[in-house]
Parts: structure tokens; C-alpha cells; sequence
């Protein structure tokens, strides 16, 4: 038998007790847990990381069954699973990764004909991420109830977690499957407060049962990412006691190190060790560039705001307000997610149930998201060296801005953090780009000054048109760039020959 690098060797078994197995290849050593997956039937399931022949060993019981399979090289779109490569992220085979996620929270607990909609529009968009959610949500525009939940039922009525429903997690393996066979990372939220049936009150023991399903059943899936919530803060059964030891336990037992984050309603989520990248709800993006600099973290702002027209404050941005958003987010050294919500008589609204997408923003994702492959990882350009008044710059350095820099340095700490950041540029850089993101400004030119030793190419971006137009080439030093004087636009300078930015 053979199986691709990264992808899942399965082994069922016919037993009474969780079998454990142990997989070799080489020095290498794993150990993984099995999980009940049907009465009197178990099942073991493994991501091999290494080409080469593995060799298994599974106890199950008094019994014990060895044998092999063979793991070839990845191909495809299979590059195997995300990780955290500093601020930004990477597949394990070392391809560039940039997530250009939706939200979609309870996609998997509508009808079959909706789900194959939703495939449908999935196949047809930019999204290589989605946001979505374990249990069902309770919220506006999402109330059914659907056919099928995670756990059955005990006697009294409530929720028994040893207990797990084979058919509802059959069909949860069936759109994991779906989403990897698409190149979607499911960036799945474990727990959240829109629960009317009784998931987000379990005791700890039962939040443990729960998870250590989960982590057993669905680790193997290359493109699983772990949120520990959706509105941490929301959830008035969890103390930060329990999200400590959720991260703990998710961290400590995933045998392949999946990213682990958790996503919050007001209070950012403080840095953990178990944390390996920063979900954030916060409809000020530009602050982006300062949580990358808090965490040194990879930051996706998950939650901005929706395009759409519905009555919720969150959920009626314009298509051009979602898109600007987004730009922010990326040329500051951040990621974003896309949401949709826009009114349906059906109730049928993107970023609850799934379906159709009706706006405007997705061409605007899939535009930059090719950008962001071609250009690579920017870092944000910051004022930092002037947020500390110990050391500030030198007077001379200051120059005819030295009374401007004296009163910024001058206001009192959160004042001048504040000041800095309204007054830094959207933009960022790297060895061969630099990218300025001019928002709503309509300048009609703008001056630059680009390295003296080097040739350089400068395009002007229209964000909205989604085009391209180069302007100057092979230029440098002090530069007068012409600009259409309209919102939405954008400067790319490429380094042709000579210095770095």
C-alpha cells in the first residue's frame, strides 16, 4: 500500500478497547491514539511526514496487528499542513502560504442540497481558508435546527460525550475530505457562545472527552487548523482557566503540531505558548502592524466586519469598505478573512449556512491574493524608533520636522502610540517591493524616494478596477509618481537591479 507524504493511512479495527499504535520509519517514532468510529468498530489514523516505509504496531486490547505501508513523494496541491514561519506562514514542504480565508460558521449542519452549493461557490472563489464551526451556531438569520449533532442523547435528555454520533462525524470526515481535495485549510472553532442546545455548558471532563475525540479522529487532516473559539470572552461558562488548559491539552496531544489560535469578542486573547498565531475580531485593521509587533506572531484579522446589507452594524459593509479592509491588513504585514451578509428571505446568508455568494468583494480577494503570492511577505514600514521618549532621534536627524517631532514625542505614552499609528503610512516592504496602499486619499501625485544605487519599476494599482499600470521604469532616487486622484489605489515599486528596500 502506499500513501503520499502527508496524507492519511487508515486502518480500521474490529475491537473493544481505543486501540494505541506505534509508527517507524527510520529513527523516526510516532505515537497515535485510534478512535471509536462506529459500534464495536475502531479505526487508527496517521499522517506520515517522511517518505520512506513506515511500519506500524497497533494494540487494541489484548491484541496486537503489525504490518506496513510505503509513503511517496506529495504532488498536486498537496504540500502538506501550515505552520507559523515567523510572521508569516509556510506549508511543511516550505511553499509560500498566504490565508485569504471566509467565514462560513455552520456550513456543515445545513441540507445536503445547500453543502453542495456551498462546494460549488468554494470551487469558484479565492478562499483557501474557511472559518466554521464544530457544534451548531444560534444566531440571527440561523436558526434550524439540524439533522444531525455531534454526541446522542443519554436518558436524561442531555448530551452524552462518550457517546459520539458515527453519522455526524462521518459526514464531518466527508467535508474535511472535500475541503483538502480543494486546497482549504479548516480552520475549525471548537467552542462559541451562540448555543441554544447545550454544547458550550459541559463540564471541563466533558470538554476534555470532546477534544481528545476530536484531536484523535481529525489530526491527520493535513489542512485541520484548531480555534479554540469563536467569541472567547462570549462564553460565560469558560474562565481563562479552561482556555489555558483546552490550549494545553489541544497542543500537547495533536502528534502533528497543528496551528492552534483563539478568537475573541472584545479582549484580545494575551500570548500564550501553546498559541502559534493571533485571531483577532477588531474592525480597526490598521493596528495590524502593532499586534505583529506584540506577539512577533503571524496576525489574521478573522473578523473585520461583513459585506452586506443587514440591520447588524458588523454585517453591512460595502463591497469597496470590506476591500479596503483587506489591502490595510496586507500591506501592513497582516492577513484578513472575508465575510458576506447580505438579506435573503430564505435566511440563507454566506457567513452562517453557506450557498451562493452575491457580492462584490470575492474578485476583490482573488486580485490580491494573486499579488501577494507574486510579491511575497512585506513587513510593515513603522515609526517605532519614535514610540520610545528615552531615545529619541538624534536633532539633527530631525531637521525641518525637528518642532513636529518634539511635539509627538512630547503627549503622553497611549497619546503618541495613537498619533504613530494614524500617522503611519499603509505600507510595507521587502528586499524587492515596496507597497503603499493610499486608501481613501485622492492624490493627484506623490512624492517618493526610492534607494539612489538601482533601477526600479513603479506601478499604480487601482484596487477596485483590479488593474495595473506602470508609470515610471527603470528610475530611482527622489520620484514624482502620477496618480488618478480617486479612492482605492495603490503603489507597487519593484526593485529591477541595485539595493534592497
Amino acid at each position: 500500500m502506499t500513501v503520499e507524504k502527508y496524507g492519511i493511512f487508515e486502518l480500521k479495527i474490529v475491537g473493544a478497547a481505543d486501540p494505541v499504535a506505534t509508527f517507524t520509519c527510520g529513527a523516526d517514532s510516532i505515537k497515535v491514539s485510534g478512535f471509536q468510529s462506529g459500534e464495536g468498530m475502531y479505526a487508527v489514523r496517521f499522517m506520515p511526514k517522511k517518505e520512506g516505509e513506515w511500519k506500524y504496531s497497533v494494540k487494541c486490547g489484548d491484541s496486537e496487528k503489525t504490518g506496513s505501508f510505503e509513503c511517496v513523494k506529495n504532488s498536486g496541491i498537496n504540500h502538506g499542513p501550515v505552520e507559523a514561519d515567523g510572521t508569516a506562514f509556510r506549508y511543511a514542504d516550505g511553499s509560500v502560504f498566504a490565508p485569504v480565508g471566509t467565514t462560513c460558521y455552520a456550513w456543515i449542519h445545513q441540507p445536503v442540497e445547500l453543502i453542495e452549493e456551498t462546494y460549488k461557490s468554494f470551487e469558484n472563489a479565492p478562499f483557501n481558508k474557511v472559518r466554521m464551526c464544530l457544534f451548531p451556531k444560534h444566531m440571527p438569520y440561523n436558526h434550524n435546527d439540524p439533522d444531525l449533532y455531534p454526541f446522542e442523547k443519554d436518558e436524561n435528555g442531555g448530551w452524552d460525550v462518550n457517546r459520539p454520533c458515527f453519522k455526524f462525524w462521518d459526514h464531518f470526515d466527508s467535508c474535511m475530505m472535500k475541503l483538502m481535495d480543494m486546497g482549504i485549510e479548516a480552520d475549525l472553532i471548537l467552542f462559541h457562545p451562540y448555543d441554544r442546545w447545550g454544547f458550550s455548558k459541559f463540564s471541563r471532563e466533558e470538554d476534555f472527552i470532546y477534544l481528545d475525540y476530536c484531536i484523535r479522529r481529525l489530526s491527520a487532516y493535513r489542512n485541520i487548523w484548531w480555534s479554540l473559539a469563536n467569541e472567547y470572552d462570549f462564553v460565560g461558562t469558560k474562565t481563562k482557566d479552561d482556555w489555558e488548559a483546552f490550549g494545553e491539552k489541544v497542543n500537547a496531544d495533536d502528534p502533528y503540531g497543528h496551528l492552534l489560535s483563539i478568537h475573541n469578542g472584545m479582549l484580545i486573547y494575551p500570548k500564550t505558548d501553546w498559541m502559534t498565531h493571533v485571531s483577532i475580531q477588531h474592525k480597526v485593521v490598521a493596528n495590524v502592524s502593532k499586534w505583529i509587533r506584540e506577539f512577533n506572531l503571524p496576525v489574521i484579522i478573522d473578523e473585520c466586519g461583513y459585506e452586506g446589507n443587514i440591520e447588524f452594524g458588523w454585517g453591512n459593509l460595502s463591497a469597496f469598505e470590506m476591500v479596503h479592509r483587506a489591502w490595510i491588513s496586507v500591506v501592513k504585514g497582516g492577513y484578513i478573512t472575508h465575510g458576506e451578509t447580505y438579506y435573503r428571505e430564505d435566511e440563507v446568508l454566506w457567513w452562517a449556512k453557506g450557498g451562493k455568494l452575491y457580492g462584490e468583494s470575492p474578485a476583490r480577494f482573488a486580485f490580491l491574493k494573486n499579488l501577494q503570492y507574486e510579491i511575497g511577505v512585506l513587513q510593515p514600514t513603522t515609526f517605532r524608533a519614535l514610540s520610545d521618549p528615552n531615545n529619541p532621534p538624534d536633532e539633527s536627524a530631525m531637521g525641518e520636522h525637528a518642532p513636529f517631532f518634539r511635539a509627538l514625542l512630547a503627549l503622553p505614552e497611549d497619546e503618541r502610540a495613537n498619533k504613530i499609528a494614524e500617522l503611519t503610512p499603509n505600507m510595507g516592504k521587502n528586499e524587492n517591493y515596496s507597497l503603499q496602499y493610499l486608501g481613501r486619499s485622492c492624490p493627484l501625485f506623490m512624492d517618493s524616494m526610492l534607494p539612489e544605487n538601482g533601477t526600479y519599476r513603479v506601478e499604480v494599482i487601482d484596487v477596485w478596477d483590479m488593474t495595473r499600470k506602470t508609470v515610471l521604469d527603470g528610475v530611482c532616487g527622489r520620484i514624482k509618481i502620477p496618480l488618478p486622484a480617486k479612492e482605492g489605489i495603490a503603489v507597487l515599486s519593484t526593485r529591477l537591479s541595485g539595493d534592497n528596500f
